[in-house]
């Protein structure tokens, strides 16, 4: 089952806490993840994906496509 979600704008219910969408925040125009990937991940081909540091990587990384690390 797909499911989808149109709008123009997300607005934080809770003043000051941000957005989180699937272990991304995004707050006053910084995006916060989780230090650590785990479980496996494939970064599929013509898929661009980023890894900024430190990071912790606890299970698999599938690269197919391209993958930058800083």
């Amino acid at each position: 089952m797909a499911s989808e979600i149109k709008v123009d704008t997300v607005s934080e219910n809770t003043t000051n806490n941000g957005i989180t969408v699937d272990t991304f925040k995004l707050k006053d125009g910084i995006t916060i993840n989780s230090a650590t990937i785990a479980g496996t991940q494939t970064i599929a081909s013509g898929d661009n994906g980023m890894i900024i540091g430190p990071a912790n990587v606890t299970g698999t990384i599938n690269v197919i496509g391209n993958l930058n690390i800083l």
